[in-house]
């Protein structure tokens, strides 16, 4: 892995937020003042993915930032979600489309398009290094989508060819002992795994292509492997584009094409019940769903929507079972997110968002209520 650049960080001035008052959100239309950005080639090129990465034993929080053309981002986050020391690093990659990582160990994988691998990084000193294509015993097939489980212990891969690739993640950060299953046959080119723990333990769930609606849901057994599996077909489904989860693990919240939020019921059987739709409504909350993330404490949730490049702030009721208060927010200057990632520190917590048109990472500070506070501040990265 090759260090190219060292970035400085330019903040402009506070960006304003227009949208629904939130507690102390401004409301209304406002004008972004002037926007000051020094001349120099910037080293954001279409922010693409973002990770907030506390490795276990560092001192230091780190936000990672994937660009569209393939390079990485890293940068120190203070308490106050403030960005400092960051580096440009180039990967030995090609159109990579998914970043993860791993806290337990400092790793980062990059998942690329048309490789039957999984690019594994040790990023546990922050820069990445000793980078190496993992194969997982050639059960990886240009897979789609990883995620790992709430340990770092394990790693699930969805591969093209409707399998899914378990694997035990090592204290380095490596792949070992990877198996792979079609799961019991209930995949259909899936795109996205997300995983839920709660009291029943781990279950996992997989979106099934960007135009079908039905979910697989799967127990997991104590060794990680997919036990009992089932298709999830429900009407409130259409075409979903991600899914979260509360942080209980009892309920699971799917963005769906139509612009909708289905929330339903997490069963000990994995099974998805009691299902009701949050619509976009006359407020137009949701417009292409992007990215939807609930905080730690159960109480707030929000939904990065593409299309209309604004971000939608609910109250989570009754354990996470339903949305409340919900009010979309429109940042100055900010255009085509592709995802959000939530910082929570003690009485302090911010919510970093891409602007791809603009070659942006804004970070908006939060209230205690969850809400957005009066500004956020756009961060571009310069020679």
């Amino acid at each position: 892995m090759k260090k190219v650049a060292t970035a400085l960080i330019v903040l402009t001035s506070a960006i304003s937020l227009a949208g629904c008052s939130d507690g102390g959100s401004s409301a209304g239309t406002a004008t972004a003042p002037d926007v000051a950005v020094e001349d120099g080639p910037a080293y954001f090129y279409g922010p693409k993915n973002l990770a907030v990465h506390k490795v276990a034993g560092v001192p230091e929080t780190l936000l990672r930032i994937l660009n569209k053309d393939d390079t990485l981002t890293t940068c120190e986050v203070d308490e106050s979600g403030d960005l400092d020391d960051c580096d440009i690093q180039e990967l030995d990659a090609d159109v990579v489309h998914q970043m993860v990582v791993n806290p337990r160990t400092g790793s980062v994988y990059f998942l690329q398009d048309d490789a039957d691998s999984v690019l594994v990084c040790d990023g546990a000193k922050g820069a990445l290094s000793s980078c190496a294509p993992a194969e997982g015993g050639g059960t990886f097939k240009d897979p789609s989508s990883l995620a790992l489980n709430a340990s770092g212990t394990l790693a699930y891969a969805t591969n093209e060819d409707n399998t899914l690739t378990v694997c035990q993640v090592l204290g380095d950060g490596t792949f070992s002992s990877c198996a792979v299953t079609d799961a019991n046959g209930t995949l259909d080119t899936p795109v996205e795994v997300g995983l839920a723990t709660g009291e029943y333990g781990t279950h996992a769930y997989f979106l099934n292509g960007e135009i079908k609606s039905t979910i697989t849901a799967c127990t997991l057994a104590p060794n990680g492997m997919p036990s009992t599996c089932q298709a999830q077909n429900n009407e409130l489904f259409s075409a979903p584009t991600t899914i979260a989860f509360s942080s209980n693990g009892k309920y699971a919240y799917v963005g769906n094409l139509d612009n909708s939020v289905t929330i339903c019921q997490i069963g000990n059987d994995a099974s998805l019940s009691s299902c009701h739709a949050v619509h976009s409504g006359e407020q137009e909350l949701f417009d292409g769903i992007q990215k939807i993330a609930a905080d730690s404490s159960n109480a707030n949730i929000y939904v990065a929507n593409a299309r209309s490049g604004r971000i939608t702030h609910c109250k989570l009721t009754g354990g996470g079972a339903d949305f409340a208060d919900c009010a979309p927010y429109r940042i100055d200057g900010f255009e085509v997110t592709t995802d959000l990632a939530l910082y929570e520190v003690t009485g302090s917590s911010s919510l970093f968002l891409t602007s791809l048109a603009n070659d942006s990472v804004f970070g908006c500070p939060l209230q205690p209520n969850g809400g957005f506070g009066e500004s956020c501040i756009s961060t571009r990265f310069m020679e």
